[in-house]
């Protein structure tokens, strides 16, 4: 699942993703919230700045990990479902 993020966020944005669109893609409500994990040093991947550029980026790569890891968890977390249930036995 990482590759295939990856591969959408790399067609996306390139091998860089700007803090602009990292808190929409973290989930924060607003680039306000955002500025404040970094604040607070909670932030899900390490940021860093570029010579000669504005803001703040992540890696591509690293945001994609954080996403895969994220979402097996979620996944990993569900109840199993029962096949039986819902099923009438009259």
């Amino acid at each position: 699942m990482t590759g295939e993020l990856r591969d959408s966020l790399t067609k996306l944005y390139g091998p860089l993703l700007p803090s602009r669109e990292l808190w929409k893609i973290f989930g924060y409500a607003s680039p306000a919230a955002y500025r404040q994990a970094r604040a607070r040093k909670s932030l899900p991947v390490g940021e860093f700045e570029i010579e000669g550029r504005r803001g703040y980026f992540a890696l591509t790569y690293d945001v994609a990990q954080w996403l895969a890891k994220q979402s097996s968890q979620k996944v990993s977390a569900l109840p199993a479902e029962n096949p039986e249930a819902g099923m009438d036995t009259d």
